[in-house]
């Protein structure tokens, strides 16, 4: 090609791209908040219903055609509300100052082709659609409150898990790590993002997001949204090693890791006809004695399961364990079955196959069950309870603990911790809480997960598929020589 007519393209192409810059810089399409006071009303946006309710965003084209509610290149925007009278607001078609490029190139080159008219990216409308909704029964004009105007409070972020209380940097051996933490704001959360992942969040602000992590130092960065726009940030460091855990095992047959028990206990069917019966205790019973001895460290022979006990059959195996277990050994205590909690007592009780309604000393309390958790010489003891008011094992309702930095180190120190499938509430027969356990120990692909990284996976999924709002609960038991450790699930070689 000769050089004038390589140098003639290459002016060409770039006009050509000027002419085109608002086109590449702002693309056709342009995100428009809308808002009102009173919020919860209703847009539609040229007389169509995008499903859209204030407080919202709305993407949409720069280049709009008339229509029987709007001129061409002007959006319409109708709020409805019961209650308040109906409202217009009309967007007016701007010029986008990134055209300017545009023109400049077409007066050096007539021919040149104007590409951000054709796209519409040449046109812009207002970033922000307000309108304040009058009262039906109220003459006098909704005037645009100040709040609206002078909210620039951004969200509050807090960090449940990890734990950073402590000012150290957290220490990971796993590819990905889960975030979870709650964005507090009057207006509510919009959005939460870590390192560009959108979050789950739940009404009340908790947020979730599984992190993936690479070697050496991880930058996590926390961007909350609330519904104003507002944003806030926080940041923090987690180191990933490849170390395994050293303090716990050096090979698998170490001594002093010690032996995995489990007691697993299922009552569906109770003898005093004032206790209904239920279905699926003993057959979740099951699933957990299956996803520990297909995939986890628990010896068959090392895991007791009573169907429909007695309350002395329950007591009479914690006392085997208070005689026989060391300090080196783990307990994992599995409850399904009814639950109840005495107000006037204000206490919680597991009722057995032979509770009855008029004798409570025929309950088994949680204090007792706390006394065995303290007794009991086992180097970390987990509850998990499926039950009716189980979160009144806790003297503290909080539902994360502290944590310590790794694996090996939560080992080192004893644990007396407890997972119940919720706090102060019932709880349905069929429970997703033990689904969605089951779920995650059978699915886990890391050789070492503690209790607290396993509820940290599966929690938010229950409150959301809940059909009672369950909120499960974590967290050590009081009084029970808990020194900050946690149980560990150690997974079989494959």
């Amino acid at each position: 090609m000769k050089p004038n007519l390589r140098k003639a393209i290459g002016i060409l192409t770039l006009l050509v791209l000027l002419a085109s810059c608002a086109t590449i810089l702002s693309g056709s399409k342009q995100a428009i908040r809308i808002t009102s006071l009173p919020e919860g009303a209703k847009v539609l946006v040229n007389g169509k219903d995008l499903g859209l309710v204030t407080p919202c965003m709305a993407v949409l084209k720069r280049k709009v055609g008339p229509s029987a509610y709007n001129n061409k290149n002007e959006y319409h925007f109708l709020f409805t509300k019961e209650g308040y009278a109906n409202s217009e607001v009309v967007s007016y078609r701007k010029i986008n100052p990134k055209i300017y490029w545009n023109v400049c190139a077409y007066f050096l080159v007539l021919a040149t082709v104007p590409v951000d008219f054709v796209t519409g990216a040449a046109y812009m409308h207002d970033n922000v659609v307000y309108s304040g909704l009058q009262e039906l029964n109220n003459p006098k004009v909704n005037e645009e409150p100040k709040l609206e105007i002078v909210d620039k409070t951004p969200p509050n972020i807090i960090i449940t898990y990890p734990n950073l209380d402590r000012g150290f940097k957290p220490i990971w051996n796993e590819t990905q790590i889960t975030i979870s933490g709650k964005a507090e704001d009057e207006s509510g959360i919009f959005e939460v993002k870590i390192n560009g992942i959108e979050a789950t969040v739940i009404e009340d602000g908790t947020f979730e997001a599984i992190v993936p992590l690479t070697m050496g130092r991880n930058k996590i960065n926390i961007l909350a949204k609330d519904n104003r726009m507002n944003t806030a940030s926080e940041s923090f460091y987690i180191e990933r090693t490849d170390q395994i855990v050293q303090d716990i095992v050096q090979t698998d047959n170490s001594d002093k890791m010690g032996s995995y028990h489990a007691l697993i206990i299922g009552v569906q069917n109770y003898n005093d006809p004032a206790f209904r019966n239920l279905e699926n205790p003993i057959k979740d019973a099951h699933k957990l004695y299956d996803a520990l001895t297909t995939y986890y460290n628990f010896n068959p022979n090392d895991i007791i399961l009573l169907e429909n006990p007695k309350s002395n059959e329950i007591t009479s195996e914690l006392e085997k364990y208070f005689n026989s277990l060391t300090s080196n050994d783990n307990l994992l205590i599995f409850y399904a079955g009814h639950g109840y909690w005495d107000p006037k007592f204000k206490q919680g009780y597991w009722l057995p196959s032979d509770a009855q309604e008029s004798n409570r000393g025929s309950w088994l309390s949680n204090s007792t069950i706390r006394d065995y958790m303290r007794a009991i010489s086992a180097k970390h003891s987990m509850l998990i309870t499926d039950a009716c008011f189980a979160g009144g094992i806790f003297n503290s309702r909080d539902p994360f603990p502290d944590a310590s930095k790794a694996i090996n180190k939560m080992y080192d120190l004893p644990s007396r911790k407890a997972m119940t499938s919720g706090a102060m509430n019932q709880v349905p027969d069929k429970s997703v809480f033990i689904d969605y356990l089951i779920k995650r120990l059978e699915t886990n692909q890391e050789k070492y997960l503690s209790a607290e990284q396993l509820f940290a996976s599966f929690k938010l999924a229950v409150i959301n598929n809940s059909p009672q709002d369950q909120v499960p609960q974590f967290g050590e038991i009081k009084e029970t020589g808990d020194e900050g450790g946690d149980f560990i699930f150690v997974k079989k070689n494959p």
